[in-house]
């Protein structure tokens, strides 16, 4: 049964092929060479930036808002407590649980990690397309710039390679808490001291807590952060080896930061012009997003049977629009709570049925 897992190794070839791709994206002296030198030499903040990036999604921002609008403030802490912790639980645990990356890495978690990396997608689709529908752009724009966006990375990132994620995620997610400050003292400014009625939500602190429990997991199915791990461990390109824990945990760290101006946000109030500010702060958030999950999907899939599932994703996008930005992410994270449960403790059974082995050897 355990051999079932064993197997898994198409992830690892592939991640070592985005690595030599990778290396083919060399330019001499370019601005291109001059930014992967530095990584090379400290890449400990860029890690933590791209995996504050990746982590965020176009469903922080909108679902935040729409967690202290209609939970409360109480509520909203909870679940921000929860968003900020996932990525320092993860950067702990991966790496310090026997087997855990050997079971994350089988043919059958490759499967289910796929399915939630379609999920990922849709939700920053459907952040894009609602969040114009609110500006004099209308939705129709915003859903033509998420098919845009989504194409646009279905073909770039069948050639380019893993680290450029981690260099194009720095400077998006700079760009992000740069216009993230303008945008939020711009609707201070605007809203004059007339702000939006937040109650503080005793009553749904129930709601909080279980959204913190369902965000705690949901790290642990997000193919990047392992391959981040495996970059590490083995010095790819170059890269000096850094404490890999206190990249994760100053990437959820920085994250919790940026959830500061979605809990700001939700007390403004918006003009026609912020509104559109807004909007493409979150597609700026979304276009992270989407890339690491469709390159992902590369990741699990292959590259053949990737773009199959990367073009259905886009095409089956128009069915879950209804669902919202909210729902669709409900949705999902219920469902990988139990995936990850599950994997955990078969990684756990694994190693201690080796270990008795190895005692009664």
């Amino acid at each position: 049964m355990f051999l079932l897992f064993a197997k898994s190794c198409t992830g690892s070839q592939l991640f070592a092929n985005s690595r030599q791709r990778g290396q083919n994206l060399k330019g001499g002296k370019s601005v291109f060479a001059r930014v992967t030198n530095r990584f090379k030499n400290d890449p400990s903040l860029y890690y933590s930036m791209s995996i504050a990036a990746t982590w965020a999604g176009v469903g922080s921002l909108m679902v935040g808002i729409q967690m202290a609008q209609e939970y409360g403030v109480v509520p909203f802490l909870i679940w921000a407590l929860g968003n900020t912790l996932a990525c320092i639980v993860f950067g702990i645990l991966a790496p310090a649980v026997p087997r855990l990356r050997a079971v994350f890495r089988s043919k059958l978690m490759h499967f289910l990690t796929g399915i939630m990396c379609i999920f990922q997608v849709w939700i920053s689709m459907n952040g894009i397309e609602a969040v114009f529908r609110d500006t004099p752009l209308t939705g129709a724009f915003g859903m033509a710039l998420a098919y845009a966006v989504a194409i646009f990375f279905v073909i770039l990132l069948m050639k380019f390679g893993m680290i450029r994620n981690v260099l194009t995620d720095n400077g998006s997610w700079t760009a992000v808490y740069i216009v993230g400050v303008v945008l939020t003292v711009a609707a201070i400014i605007h809203s004059r001291g007339n702000m939006n009625a937040l109650s503080l939500g005793i009553d749904q602190i129930p709601a909080g807590i279980e959204k913190f429990l369902l965000l705690l997991p949901g790290a642990f199915l997000y193919p990047y952060f392992y391959e981040i791990l495996d970059y590490n461990d083995h010095n790819e390109d170059g890269a000096k080896k850094i404490n890999v824990r206190r990249a994760f945990v100053v990437g959820g760290l920085l994250f919790g930061a940026y959830l500061s101006f979605t809990f700001l946000l939700a007390w403004t109030s918006f003009s026609p012009v912020l509104n559109i500010v807004k909007a493409f702060l979150i597609t700026l958030v979304a276009v992270s997003t989407i890339s690491s999950f469709l390159y992902s999907i590369y990741i699990m899939f292959g590259k053949r049977l990737g773009i199959i599932i990367n073009i259905a994703t886009i095409v089956t996008w128009q069915h879950v629009i209804p669902l919202g930005v909210l729902g669709v992410w409900t949705l999902m994270s219920s469902i990988r709570i139990f995936i990850v449960v599950a994997g955990i403790l078969y990684a756990l059974a694994w190693s201690f049925v080796e270990k008795d082995g190895v005692a009664r050897a």
